[in-house]
């Protein structure tokens, strides 16, 4: 009974999945679901002989007839409390306009839902809460949206940058994708200016514009990217420190750029940051001083030195 029912769950997500997508592979699914290639192709044929009109080539995936639309599928509970934390999450980590489309298709998702359900989710309403950091300024209201736009047009697009010593310049950039790595989104993108890859925190950007020109090359995966202009912008720090400052400032570590950590035989621990700019972590060192020392770079031993020289004692 339990194997007819799994089998039952799992084609209902495979139309599901068909309807959500232009092409669903086999071999994703497969992984997906944890069963053989063989399975899927059963599972297709039943979905087939049920009436769905199912396209298929050989390496390439199935995909439903163009112009077949299904009844709306309902949400249930458990679903809709995910869809509701999610909208926690993009009011306050995206920009206005990316928030306000999700916004409607939350509308969307509660029109969709039962009386019953609705209701739940009204009532859980304030029990999921969410909160920006606060270190982090505003970024621009549309901003998402417009460098999405760009990479679907392979667009280059113009913006006008501060970097973290303040001074602005203008890029023109072949935007590759976004990522978030709290509290911060990033822009990969192909650099005219500096002819490579870089990040740009979104955050930092002051204008953007999509001109007419069309990107110049075609560009790797974004997830080969991430980093990428680490050996450029970002200088490594090694501290050593007390597992307790350690584990009580675990969340202000990685704000600052903490990339790893191991312990050491005598109990510190050794900690690797990638920063923009020593002084910040120098007054980190100098205020958890009794606990913490520099490895590398020695710049930062010459900042501590000049800070407390000039401190009005």
């Amino acid at each position: 009974m339990d194997k007819d029912l799994n089998r039952i769950d799992r084609i209902s997500a495979l139309l599901v999945q068909l309807q959500s997508r232009p092409i669903v592979k086999a071999s994703e699914m497969a992984e997906r679901f944890c069963v053989s290639l063989r399975t899927i192709y059963r599972d297709m044929r039943t979905l087939s002989e049920a009436g769905v009109p199912i396209c298929g080539n050989s390496g390439i995936g199935y995909s439903l007839v163009e112009g077949y639309r299904l009844p709306s599928l309902m949400f249930t509970k458990e679903e809709a409390m995910a869809f509701l934390t999610a909208e926690k999450i993009i009011e306050q980590l995206t920009d206005t306009q990316n928030s306000n489309y999700f916004r409607q298709g939350m509308d969307k998702v509660r029109a969709a839902l039962r009386g019953v359900d609705k209701k739940y989710l009204h009532d859980m309403d304030d029990t999921i809460a969410v909160y920006k950091s606060r270190n982090t300024k505003e970024s621009l209201p549309n901003l998402l949206q417009i460098i999405l736009s760009s990479i679907n047009d392979r667009l280059i697009v113009e913006i006008d940058y501060i970097n973290a010593e303040e001074s602005t310049s203008k890029r023109s950039l072949e935007a590759v994708g976004v990522s978030y790595s709290h509290p911060c989104w990033y822009l990969a993108a192909w650099c005219h200016l500096r002819k490579e890859y870089r990040m740009f925190r979104l955050d930092r950007i002051n204008n953007i514009k999509i001109t007419g020109n069309e990107q110049t090359r075609v560009h790797p995966p974004l997830e080969s990217l991430l980093g990428c202009d680490v050996s450029q912008c970002l200088i490594e720090v090694v501290l050593l420190t007390s597992k307790e400052v350690s584990k009580r400032f675990a969340d202000r570590c990685h704000f600052m750029g903490l990339t790893k950590e191991r312990e050491l035989a005598n109990g510190q621990i050794e900690q690797t940051y990638m920063a923009y700019s020593l002084e910040g972590l120098a007054r980190w060192v100098l205020a958890n001083a009794d606990t913490t020392t520099v490895i590398k770079p020695v710049e930062i031993k010459d900042i501590i030195k000049q800070i407390i020289k000039n401190l009005d004692l």
